[in-house]
């Protein structure tokens, strides 16, 4: 179950119909691998396994905004082996 407001999730993952339908996936030798992270997949994951996930947001009259960061699965939980900036990094121009 998602937390997310409404008014946030009006542009989460895409505009309309044009949407993104997953919000991560496995990283391998492959680009995109499974596991995928998406509504409807239930598979658990296992520790040892490496995913990417990737929140996106559209802005309207701007386009879309998002962040990547990767992550093992740890007997602790998620590890981000990407760094540790906190979240969206204001560029001005």
């Amino acid at each position: 179950m998602c937390n997310l407001d409404k008014e946030f999730l009006q542009n989460f993952m895409g505009f309309g119909n044009r949407k993104v339908k997953f919000l991560g996936h496995g990283v391998g030798l492959q680009i995109d691998e499974l596991p995928v992270i998406a509504e409807g997949f239930d598979e658990p994951l296992q520790e040892d396994m490496v995913f990417a996930l990737e929140p996106k947001k559209g802005i309207e009259n701007i386009g879309m905004v998002g962040i990547e960061n990767t992550f093992i699965v740890t007997s602790k939980g998620g590890e981000c082996i990407t760094g540790d900036n906190p979240g969206l990094i204001p560029i001005f121009y």
